[in-house]
């Protein structure tokens, strides 16, 4: 039947990659103390189950809460009606600026679509010609490669780095890139960062967006996770909130309901940007992916109930929890952890139970965990780590489901 796909088309009929088959191929075989104790714990998506309870009920008062007239089932502007942008741009202004500062958010920095992965191929698309670069510190989110490249063309470079964001190794890889004759477009990088947790501290941030500046580059900060915060010794700080306003048109901030608010399944994401012509282009393009007039009035209706913030400050409580669970399990079977501040998940060094310290033998034995343990995880070379032996684990999960995941590792030889 293939023959009768174009040669774009064809490209498309492929095995899904791989974290989304490991979560698909067992997503009617997933575990339940009561009901299938055997079935497989999905550590590899970053979702979070631990206010599955809470959320579900505002929704629904949410859901009455909810002016529902003909305006709300009709069309509405593709980046997003002018009430569901201000109740972003009112509820971000709070993450990003704080309560000091004089710049204020309103709907005309906002634009949303159809998730975070559909506003970063945007940015992408809007900020770089195919075959320019985009330098992201790594290990960095794995997904940064499909949003930005599958469709939009754009090249990812890895610039290995610690939580410091030594500026030095970035002039490296940018000074490689321009030999190689290609172009440098922009920095995309994850804060809070994925796959490891790290809350970047102020300096390193700003040491980032120095170079950015010195250079002329854009600045894509994916910003999803800046509500999960749960070390009390950690303080996020956005990008926008740190950048001279002379060069503020030039950071792009991207979030999601995905994360913060357990609402993977609404596909509902957003950039906010400074530059006008990002939201415009937004608007045109995003005709393509908007988000349903209907979600939009019950996530409006959801960012201004007065529940909010206590869900939100339980949901971080609860991650801390599952993260000692997490974490001491690992360390308990040899496994040392980095430090997470943020996030869903934490990076396990599983180097030990490798035959050799090659990629070879980490995909092996992510097979193995798979097969016979039931449980999903992520090999590190796919975050673009430079060490084989690493894994990333999801851990939001009720206490008895990390608590299982922790007991199967155990029995890891």
């Amino acid at each position: 039947m293939l023959e009768f796909l174009s040669e774009r088309g064809k490209k498309w009929v492929r095995t899904l990659p791989p974290l989304v088959k490991a979560h698909f191929d067992n997503f009617y075989n997933m575990y339940d103390r009561e009901t299938n104790p055997n079935g497989l714990i999905n550590m590899g998506t970053a979702e979070s189950h631990l206010v599955n309870g809470e959320v579900c009920d505002l929704l629904r008062k949410a859901a009455e809460r909810m002016d529902l007239t003909g305006y709300n089932i009709h069309y509405n502007k593709f980046e997003g009606s002018d009430e569901f942008r201000t109740a972003i741009a009112q509820h971000w202004q709070k993450i990003i600026f704080k309560d000091e500062s004089t710049v204020v958010l309103g709907k005309e920095n906002v634009a949303t679509c159809a998730g975070c992965t559909v506003a970063l191929e945007t940015l992408a698309t809007l900020l770089a010609e195919p075959g320019d670069v985009f330098l992201i510190p790594a290990p960095y989110y794995s997904s940064f490669v499909d949003d930005i490249h599958e469709r939009a063309g754009v090249i990812p470079v890895g610039v290995p780095c610690d939580e410091a964001l030594d500026r030095e190794v970035f002039e490296e890889a940018y000074a490689k890139v321009v030999k190689e004759g290609k172009r440098v477009r922009a920095v995309l990088f994850s804060s809070p960062n994925n796959p490891i947790g790290t809350v970047y501290k102020e300096g390193a941030v700003r040491g980032l967006l120095d170079f950015a500046m010195e250079h002329d580059l854009d600045v894509i900060s994916d910003e999803i996770y800046a509500q999960t915060v749960f070390d009390p010794e950690a303080e996020f700080v956005s990008t926008m909130k740190l950048v001279p306003a002379s060069y503020r048109h030039r950071v792009h901030v991207t979030s999601s309901f995905a994360k913060d608010f357990v609402l993977s399944g609404f596909r509902t994401g957003l950039c906010i940007s400074f530059n006008p012509c990002i939201i415009q282009g937004f608007a045109s393009i995003i005709y393509y992916s908007s988000v349903s007039s209907h979600t939009q009035s019950l996530l409006t209706a959801l960012l201004k109930s007065p529940e909010l913030p206590g869900i939100m400050e339980l949901s971080r409580q609860r991650l801390a929890a599952a993260y000692h669970i997490i974490a001491g399990g690992l360390e308990a079977i040899g496994v040392p952890t980095m430090k997470a501040q943020a996030g869903i998940f934490v990076m396990g060094d599983f180097s030990a139970y490798m035959e050799k310290q090659e990629f070879e033998a980490e995909h092996i034995l992510w097979e193995k965990i798979y097969h016979e343990l039931m449980i999903n995880v992520s090999p590190g070379q796919l975050f673009g780590c430079g060490r084989p032996g690493w894994f990333r684990a999801c851990y939001a999960f009720d206490r008895d489901t990390v608590e299982e995941a922790c007991r199967r590792l155990a029995t890891l030889r």
